[in-house]
């Protein structure tokens, strides 16, 4: 199972996929790395996972935040039918509960939890992978 093709998504650990973004990156290349998932999505019907390293979140500024935001609106469909979970990795103790209460308020159609680390993301997207649950049957 091939991730998407995009220099910022690692598919090693396929299906689950890692999705780092950089410290500093242009507005285009934001708009690549999106535009490959998109496409990504079109083929892939098989249940998957993500870590979602946002570490860099504090530096991205508004507008591409709002980018972000707007893609993984178009992308929720393939969430809600295959994704198993979200792992979004912030190292920092505050965000993480800033990005817990606001999914609270507004909670993603798919299984998610904040984590520390990469590793700590990748274990319970294994684990969210093997429940099986995906947006679809997630209550």
């Amino acid at each position: 199972m091939q991730g998407p093709s995009h220099p910022w998504i690692d598919g090693t650990h396929a299906p689950v996929y890692i999705w780092r973004f950089p410290s500093t990156v242009t507005d285009a290349e934001v708009i690549a790395a999106m535009e490959a998932r998109e496409h990504w999505a079109k083929g892939a019907r098989h249940r998957c996972a993500w870590v979602v390293d946002l570490r860099e979140l504090l530096r991205v500024p508004p507008h591409q935040r709002k980018l972000f935001a707007e893609h993984l609106k178009r992308f929720e469909p393939h969430d809600i039918k295959y994704n198993c979970g979200s792992a979004i990795v912030l190292s920092n103790a505050w965000l993480r509960g800033l990005v817990t209460t606001v999914f609270a308020l507004n909670p993603p159609k798919f299984p998610n939890r904040t984590v520390a680390s990469i590793d700590e993301g990748l274990k319970w997207a294994n684990a969210q992978l093997q429940s099986g649950t995906t947006g679809k049957t997630a209550v």
